[in-house]
């Protein structure tokens, strides 16, 4: 507990920053659009390829398959699931869409990558990004398609810098070679930047949004009641009785119930906006999501401490 509350002090204090400067003015749209293209096109994926230097195991490789199944299945079954829901509710048909989209893909590399880097280092990270690769897959062909009508382009799915860097991760883990200090000391440094910088991001977003507006939406509730609590509380009973059954690391279970645990990811809003599905709703429930992600993630991260042991 005491660990755990050291690193959500330090992303209190990293968001609270964010905040205020965007409050004070110092960080401003256009400067936060900057930082955002930084870290997703250069430091996250210098903190992906960092994660490849841990040290090479059985158990870490078996830990990389169960994640990447256990992933696989959840986003099979939760697009399913959601999408049968989306029909019962009394919702417009692009806020329809839009539903499935935030309840079933998180912000697994804005947030997850770093919370998973800072509770779990760089084993919690590279099971992170194995299971960040089923999430680019589901959200670039049938995230884009419910969005837009459109099929994903290969192209955009291929090329994307995190992918890349995932794909290069896993190669480099599962091949006999290893970076040389001179070469894995500046890619640390590097990828050291990624939890403080995305956590500063995400204060900023928080200041810019009026509160009212994403406060005073029930539809948002229902969006983040199944992103936080119903969706990870099925893959924690799920990853329970497979921790049970099967010899699995601690780490591994928790790393994917709690990726399934974080805010609704801010590719949707992006993509709602680009397609124009709902962008409003997308962006009042993305934040609604990441203002209380900062009760459930401790609560679910205690559960799981207390369980996979």
């Amino acid at each position: 507990m005491t660990v755990l509350l050291k690193v959500f002090i330090k992303i209190v204090v990293a968001v609270t920053l964010g905040f205020v400067l965007r409050k004070r003015h110092i960080i401003d749209e256009r400067m936060q659009k900057g930082l955002s293209d930084m870290l997703l096109l250069a430091i996250l994926p210098f903190s992906i390829l960092s994660s490849s230097n841990y040290e090479k195991t059985p158990e870490v490789a078996h830990g990389m398959i169960v994640t990447l199944v256990a992933a696989l299945i959840y986003y099979i079954v939760s697009l399913v699931a959601m999408r049968l829901l989306s029909r019962k509710l009394p919702y417009e048909e692009k806020e329809k869409r839009v539903f499935v989209t935030m309840t079933v893909f998180a912000n697994t590399g804005f947030v997850g990558f770093p919370v998973m880097s800072a509770l779990y280092g760089n084993h919690g990270l590279l099971l992170a990004v194995v299971f960040n690769l089923a999430y680019n897959l589901f959200m670039y062909t049938y995230g884009v398609h419910l969005l837009s009508g459109k099929t994903g382009k290969l192209k955009d799915l291929l090329l994307n810098p995190v992918n890349i860097a995932s794909v290069a991760a896993i190669l480099i883990f599962a091949s006999p070679l290893s970076f040389p200090s001179y070469v894995s000391e500046p890619i640390d440094l590097i990828a050291s930047m990624t939890v403080p910088l995305s956590m500063i991001i995400i204060g900023s977003n928080l200041a810019a949004i009026p509160f009212a507006k994403v406060l005073g939406d029930p539809k948002s509730y229902l969006i983040s009641l199944m992103r936080l609590i119903i969706l990870p509380g099925a893959m924690l009973l799920g990853m329970f009785f497979v921790f049970r059954g099967i010899s699995m690391a601690p780490a591994t279970a928790s790393v994917t119930v709690l990726m399934c645990a974080l805010p609704c990811g801010s590719m949707n809003v992006i993509l709602s906006e680009k397609y124009n599905c709902a962008p409003e709703f997308a962006a009042r429930s993305t934040v609604l999501s990441m203002i209380l992600c900062m009760v459930t993630l401790p609560v679910m991260v205690y559960v799981c401490s207390q369980l996979f042991i």
